[in-house]
């Protein structure tokens, strides 16, 4: 370390063993000596890293750098795959990056971080099957954040607990049921939804599915593309068979349909992966009379409630957020909830919105009084203010020969003597 023309410089040996000298940013002795050791430090540690691979030994835990952020934005930067890297850039987002966790450092980093994450996550109200979700990919992060050298060590994810999801049985549409619902779908997509009843093709391999996919004669579809990637989300293709009612529709989208795709667009391109087909099938449940209550959900904090109709309330968690109005801003929407749900029996009623009835309007305040006025005094007129001393007739007459600052002439030069001097008035 040493000082030239007011600038701090560094000195140390680098990796290869060849001596440095940089210039560093210091403002005192003591700073640029603690600058000094940070450097050569970092430069011991790549030092120790680059003797240990050359005698075949790996690296050790202390010795890695970065933070939990820090890989794991590594891993969806080159290891995620990229049909799912939008949706797991989200879940590490909010579990990690966001979260005191993430800054911690690697060479520190251990099973009990890991857990504590798990379980905070269950705590803000993830279910089981969403902790098992993140558990999962944490793992995948560390697996191959080891292949990579950047992780060395047991995978920290492995002996956290995984968590039990309770088994459920979803309710199905039965046979007789389907014409009734197709009824209410609309034609543009009364066909792809009549393939994915009688197939349980997913959305995007049904948008993805090419006329060349469909063998009308062998009665066979070929299901090995999904959205735009050239696999399914299994990674595999599979043959399944075609039902008797879907074996006319399909003919005919076959022949007619516009492209190269079974169902298009109205232009004859691919549907895009925003589409958002949930919602037309809620409300043709709903036309159908295929449904036996709703499932009200909070659009500000996700409060669900289930009723026997859809008419919108307010939500129960969110009565104090108001625009001061009293009106409230929650408003929930409806959604059908398919037959054979049980309804919660012991979430509280509530009594229906009603939109005609007036809103409550806000209650004017009283306007502020101007501050009262301070009493006024005797002498304040000027009718009764004390004789002033008045001034002689001599005075007078000078002040209206020379004038003065508050004269009729304006007011008296500054730097100047108001009289004449003795040799003026002499003459």
């Amino acid at each position: 370390m040493l000082k030239r023309g007011g600038v701090w410089y560094a000195k140390w040996t680098d990796a290869t063993g060849k001596r440095c000298r940089e210039r560093i940013e210091a403002s005192s002795k003591a700073q640029a000596k603690a600058l000094a050791d940070e450097l050569e430090v970092e430069a011991r540690r790549h030092r120790n890293l680059a003797r240990r691979a050359r005698n075949g030994l790996p690296p050790r835990p202390e010795d890695l750098t970065g933070t939990f952020a820090d890989l794991c934005t590594w891993w969806l930067d080159h290891r995620c795959p990229e049909a799912s890297r939008s949706g797991e850039r989200q879940r590490l987002g909010k579990y990690v990056v966001s979260k005191p966790v993430g800054a911690v450092p690697l060479a520190a980093l251990g099973s009990p971080h890991l857990d504590e994450l798990l379980h905070n996550a269950e705590s803000a109200g993830a279910s089981a099957a969403s902790v098992n979700k993140l558990r999962s990919v944490l793992h995948t992060v560390f697996s191959k954040a080891k292949k990579a050298g950047r992780w060395v060590g047991e995978n920290p994810v492995a002996s956290t607990e995984r968590r039990k999801v309770a088994r459920r049985i979803y309710a199905t549409l039965r046979a007789e049921e389907v014409p009734l619902l197709l009824a209410e779908v609309p034609p543009e997509w009364r066909s792809l939804f009549a393939a994915a009843l009688w197939t349980g093709m997913r959305r995007g391999e049904l948008f993805a599915l090419r006329k060349s996919d469909v063998d009308l004669a062998l009665g066979t579809i070929t299901v090995q593309r999904s959205h735009q990637r050239d696999t399914t989300k299994g990674g595999h293709a599979d043959l399944i068979p075609i039902a008797a009612p879907l074996l006319p529709m399909l003919k005919h989208q076959v022949e007619h349909a516009p492209g190269s795709l079974v169902f298009p667009a109205a232009d004859g391109s691919q549907r895009s992966p925003e589409a958002d087909p949930q919602k037309i099938l809620r409300t043709a449940l709903a036309r159908a009379g295929l449904v036996e209550g709703y499932e009200h959900v909070c659009r500000w904090c996700g409060h669900k409630e289930r009723h026997a109709d859809n008419e919108q309330r307010y939500c129960p968690k969110c009565l104090k957020r108001t625009n001061g109005t009293g009106k409230l801003l929650a408003q929930p929407r409806g959604r059908p909830v398919a037959e054979g749900d049980r309804a919660a029996d012991a979430l509280p009623r509530f009594a229906p919105h009603d939109r005609n009835a007036a809103s409550p309007r806000r209650r004017r305040r009283a306007p502020r009084s101007a501050p009262a006025a301070p009493p006024r005094r005797a002498h304040d007129h000027r009718n009764l203010r004390p004789p002033g001393r008045r001034r002689s007739a001599r005075r007078r007459r000078n002040l209206a020969r020379a004038g003065s600052k508050l004269g009729p002439n304006g007011p008296h030069p500054p730097g100047r003597d108001r009289k004449r001097p003795r040799q003026d008035r002499e003459r």
